[in-house]
C-alpha cells in the first residue's frame, strides 16, 4: 500500500501539493490532467527521484528510510522521456531493467529466461538483435516499456507509456497490465481519456499541481473531467465505453 499524507514537492517554480492519498494492491490507476498540471512530478516523487516534505510510506515503511537497492526493487519507473543514446542491442536494453534483482555483478538464468517473456509479451522479440537507437519511435517505446516491467517490480510508474505506439499496440498493452495488476500497483499517465474510461478503475486528476480529483470509474462524470481540461464536455455512454465529444 503507498500512504501519502501532506507531500509538497517542487521543481524550479512549480509546486506539487497533495494532501492525503492511499493506494492498495490491486488498482490500475489512470493519472491524467493537462500539461504542466504534475502529473510527471507526482511520479518522481513517488519513484524517488524529486525530494518532498509530508509523508510517503510505503507497506508501513517511510519511504526516505528504505534502503536504495530497496526501492529500486518495489519501484519501477518509466519516465516521460526515456531514451539511450549508446549502440546498445534491445535484448541488453531490456536485460538491464532486471540489474537491481541481481547481486550487481553478472546476471542469471532466471534473468535472462524473464527477459525472453517480457520481451514477447510486449512483441519486441524479433527486434532483439538491433540496436536501439535504430529503432521507431514506437518500438523504442514498446522496448523501454519491457524495461520496466522487466524488473517484476510491486510498484509500477508508467508515465505515458501508450505514447507514440500503434493501435493493436496499445490494446495488447492495457491488456497485459490488466493482467499484471492483480498482485501490483499500476499508476498510468495517460491522455486518451475514452481509454482510460473504458480501461482503468480510479483516476487521479491533477490540476494546477494539486489533485484535485481521486475518483472510480463509476464516479467520474463529464464535469470532472471538463473541469479538469478547462473545457465543456460531454459523455456518449455505450456497452463498448465511453465516446467524450466537446460541447459548443
Amino acid at each position: 500500500m503507498l500512504d501519502l499524507r501532506d507531500i509538497v514537492a517542487k521543481r524550479a517554480e512549480f509546486r506539487l501539493s497533495i494532501e492525503s492519498l492511499k493506494i492498495n494492491r490491486g488498482e490500475m490507476i489512470a493519472i491524467v490532467g493537462n500539461n504542466g498540471s504534475g502529473k510527471s512530478t507526482f511520479l518522481s516523487v513517488l519513484g524517488g527521484l524529486l525530494s518532498y516534505s509530508g509523508i510517503y510510506r510505503i507497506n508501513d515503511s517511510e519511504f526516505g528510510e528504505l534502503d536504495k537497492k530497496d526501492r529500486h526493487r518495489l519501484i519501477s519507473l518509466l519516465p516521460q522521456e526515456g531514451s539511450l543514446s549508446m549502440p546498445f542491442d534491445v535484448f541488453y536494453v531490456v536485460l538491464s531493467g532486471r540489474f537491481p534483482l541481481t547481486d550487481g555483478r553478472c546476471y542469471e538464468e532466471e534473468d535472462y529466461l524473464f527477459t525472453e517473456r517480457v520481451m514477447k509479451w510486449l512483441d519486441v522479440w524479433h527486434l532483439r538483435h538491433r540496436e536501439f537507437v535504430t529503432l521507431s519511435g514506437g518500438e523504442k517505446q514498446r522496448v523501454l516499456l519491457a524495461r520496466a516491467l522487466n524488473r517484476d517490480a510491486a510498484i509500477l510508474l508508467l508515465d505515458e507509456p501508450l505514447s507514440g505506439i500503434d493501435l493493436r499496440h496499445q490494446y495488447e498493452t492495457v491488456e497485459i497490465l490488466k493482467q499484471l495488476q492483480r498482485d501490483r500497483i499500476i499508476l498510468v499517465v495517460i491522455h486518451d481519456i475514452s481509454l482510460a474510461l473504458r480501461e482503468f478503475d480510479r483516476f487521479l486528476c491533477f490540476k494546477d499541481g494539486r489533485l484535485l480529483y481521486d475518483l472510480s470509474g463509476d464516479e467520474i462524470e463529464a464535469e470532472h473531467i471538463g473541469t479538469v481540461f478547462d473545457i465543456k464536455v460531454n459523455f456518449l455512454k455505450h456497452e463498448n465505453g465511453v465516446f467524450i465529444y466537446r460541447e459548443e
